[in-house]
């Protein structure tokens, strides 16, 4: 490709939320050298890219990815690529593995700084943010203990936090559902928040409860954000269990209230009503906080049926959980094992308390009223996945939030909109320079697409993988993707405040 680009006759839409309009963007050295009418520019030594019938946007954000290991296994990340993505924003729900010292296949590093250089000397095709994990740097200093850190400990977890900070982090996220992240208390999390004070550096959350005790989790988020710098993102908002539906409308009443208090808060979602999660998250108290209950159910028939008792009064909808590597959701398992789904569900626990089930435990109404608030931007919560082989994928929302996003947004607030919520918006959050706009001097990190096309059929067993609509993804100005031959050219993106 020439070091001068002109994308011509399509629209451009520049990430601000105007619609698009019909124009021309020329890219000079991987950025955006200026933006025009139709004809504007007329360099016989720039390559002319006709865009005739598309739409020329900023290259979409994925603000809640889990890619940081997937990436080096699968460098091309085509599916994210093929949704337009240009950069993900990874280490959310509380784990990071590139804030700790981890290894994949030869490649080594200790923290955030070792795996900035790794990927820098190894790019993706996409662009990298990170946050650093609170569940992963606790596991580093205390392992999975459901105590309180000391205060050598908790010296030693704020250290983590300010050296990923000093590498580029964007913030830090909590997974306070998970291991070990459920056993900290809210003061051990204020004490960490504090490292962002005055910084910008967003705190975001996958809330301690997203049902039951939803009103009491979002408390808590806001009070830890508080004692940093008051910016948070909630992590893939949504209300679980049917009986937890009629608190959608207090519950935006409650974050709507913390905006206008000051708070820099914001949100991230998929568009679709089943969630994608470990089996393990199906156990009830007192079991859900046991970390080494597999292990003991194996080696007990005795615990095995207590735990599938219990699991009788679960509120998620255990019979049509999709299990996507048995390409079945429980009932059908079940009924081919000829046993109950909630031994099966015992029995997978037991086997791989990480199997991956997407639980159908959303509103749809409450989905679309989430979608409609103009501070929720796009997350898939997926990491990368290989396009040409079903047995890689599971919940659709890996190949197919960004379409359906558009689609849900579009019909509701328009085009111009829909973009905005995938680009500048969380390109403000996370403090990413230079990206998510249409403007002079930003990295021409860009998108045309069909906006009549642009959708997704993809299922729960690897059905329909590709969305449509998708014409070619640029990154720095170079093709990534389309019809022609994909480049890496993705880059660690080191966190800068945006006011």
């Amino acid at each position: 490709m020439n070091e001068r680009t002109i994308l011509c006759g399509g629209k451009v839409c520049d990430g601000t939320g105007a619609e698009p309009a019909p124009g021309e963007v020329l890219i000079e050295a991987g950025r955006i050298a200026a933006v025009g009418d139709p004809g504007a520019f007329s360099e016989a030594a720039a390559e002319r890219i006709d865009c005739s019938g598309k739409v020329i946007s900023p290259g979409f954000i994925d603000a809640h990815s889990h890619g940081e290991i997937r990436k080096l296994k699968y460098p091309d990340n085509r599916s994210k690529l093929l949704q337009g993505v240009t950069t993900e924003v990874d280490g959310n729900c509380g784990e990071s593995a590139s804030c700790v010292p981890g290894k994949f296949g030869e490649l080594c590093w200790r923290d955030l700084a070792g795996y900035a250089m790794l990927l820098d000397e190894h790019p993706a095709s996409t662009n990298t943010v990170v946050l650093c994990g609170h569940n992963s740097i606790r596991r580093a200093v205390m392992g999975d203990r459901d105590d309180a850190p000391d205060a050598r400990e908790l010296a030693a977890l704020r250290k983590r936090l300010e050296d990923a900070f000093a590498a580029g982090a964007a913030g830090w996220s909590t997974g306070l559902t998970y291991f070990p992240g459920k056993f900290a208390a809210t003061e051990e999390l204020e004490a960490l928040a504090a490292t962002t004070r005055g910084s910008g550096r967003v705190y975001v959350t996958h809330l301690r409860s997203e049902g039951d005790q939803l009103f009491e989790a979002v408390d808590e988020a806001l009070r830890i954000a508080r004692a940093g710098s008051r910016r948070i993102q909630i992590s893939h908002l949504k209300t679980i269990f049917a009986r937890n539906f009629h608190k959608i409308d207090r519950l935006m009443e409650m974050l709507e209230a913390a905006r206008a208090k000051g708070y820099f808060l914001h949100a991230d979602r998929y568009p679709y009503i089943y969630s994608s999660t470990y089996i393990r998250q199906v156990l009830p108290p007192p079991y859900d906080r046991e970390v080494g209950l597999p292990a003991k159910m194996r080696a007990s028939q005795a615990l095995r049926e207590e735990v599938a008792a219990a699991l009788r009064g679960n509120p998620r909808d255990l019979p049509s959980a999709e299990v996507a590597r048995l390409g079945d959701d429980l009932s059908g398992i079940a009924a081919a094992a000829g046993d109950t789904v909630e031994r099966v569900c015992a029995r997978l626990v037991m086997e791989n308390p990480e199997e991956h089930v997407a639980f159908r435990c959303m509103s749809p109404d409450n989905l679309k009223r989430i979608l409609r608030a103009p501070w929720v931007c796009a997350g898939s919560d997926a990491t990368s996945m290989q396009l040409d082989d079903p047995g890689e994928l599971g919940h659709p929302r890996a190949v197919g939030t960004f379409p359906r996003f558009f689609r849900a947004v579009c019909a509701g607030s328009g085009v111009g909109e829909a973009v905005r919520r995938m680009t500048s918006l969380p390109a403000r959050i996370f403090g990413i320079p230079d990206r998510g706009t249409i403007r002079r001097g930003y990295v021409a990190d860009l998108v045309v697409f069909d906006a009549e096309r642009f959708d997704s059929a993809a299922g729960f067993h690897g059905e329909d993988p590709l969305p449509t609509g998708v014409d070619r993804v640029m990154v720095a100005g170079k093709t990534a993707w389309c019809a022609a031959a994909p480049e890496r050219i993705g880059r660690f993106g080191r966190y800068l405040p945006i006011s």
